[in-house]
């Protein structure tokens, strides 16, 4: 039996006009479009390095991602508030480094994010990053201008209150959520929008199962969402 949604619709008045049917696909970042580990692997074990610690290995770095940086600390660390803080701008400063010489896109994002915007969608990213390493992200990227909004974890945890915010401000008649972590499988649908599951990122396969569908590769999210588009309509 297909999933049942509810969208929710509603309309923008702007100087006597009104806008209608916004169409909106919310991205997690890492995990989603940047292929993370290839730019913050180095970054954070030369920040464990300044600090003492032996460097983490990849996997056990690779298995935090999507979570706020003080579980970084609490996972790799285990110490106490001065060293986490030490350790979270040591981060923050090697990243500036690293993004812009080896950050890279999963293959196919590109292309992927501009097929939406030609089939009219608004692009948001919401991640549980701050709000500055999604610009340096999508900065270093080149791919910050295809976005109408970039929402980081500043003053709101909870993703699912930041997915429901984003819809109300956006006016979305239309919303899909895609991600490769719980978090994002969750906001979807405790704001009753359609989930996708990214398998090529770095959430657990039981964190996908939830999702309502999943993508191997980046260019199988617009497939799915034209899908989408044809098969659940907006309640009138």
């Amino acid at each position: 039996m297909p999933a049942v949604f509810i969208y929710f619709r509603s309309c923008i008045k702007l100087k006597g006009c009104i806008l209608k049917s916004v169409k909106t696909v919310i991205f997690d970042l890492d995990g989603t479009l940047h292929h993370t580990e290839i730019a913050l692997v180095p970054a954070i074990q030369m920040a464990m390095e300044d600090l003492g610690y032996e460097p983490a290995a990849p996997a056990s770095i690779n298995a935090l991602y999507g979570e706020p940086l003080e579980v970084f600390c609490r996972k790799l660390l285990e110490c106490n508030d001065e060293i986490c803080l030490k350790f979270r701008n040591g981060i923050r400063r090697y990243q500036k480094i690293t993004l812009p010489e080896r950050g890279k896109l999963y293959p196919g994002t590109r292309e992927m994010l501009s097929d939406l915007k030609e089939m009219g969608f608004s692009l948001v990213v919401c991640s549980n990053a701050g709000l500055s390493y999604i610009e340096l992200v999508t900065g270093s990227l080149g791919i910050a201008d295809m976005f109408s909004l970039l929402e980081g974890r500043d003053g709101t945890p909870s993703k699912t209150r930041r997915v429901g915010s984003i819809m109300s401000r956006t006016g979305s008649s239309f919303t899909v959520m895609v991600g490769d972590r719980y978090h994002d499988i969750e906001a979807a649908a405790e704001n009753s929008i359609p989930s996708i599951g990214c398998l090529y990122g770095y959430g657990k396969p039981s964190e996908m199962h939830k999702a309502d569908y999943t993508a191997c590769k980046p260019a199988e999210i617009v497939d799915i969402i034209k899908k989408l588009l044809t098969e659940l309509q907006p309640l009138p």
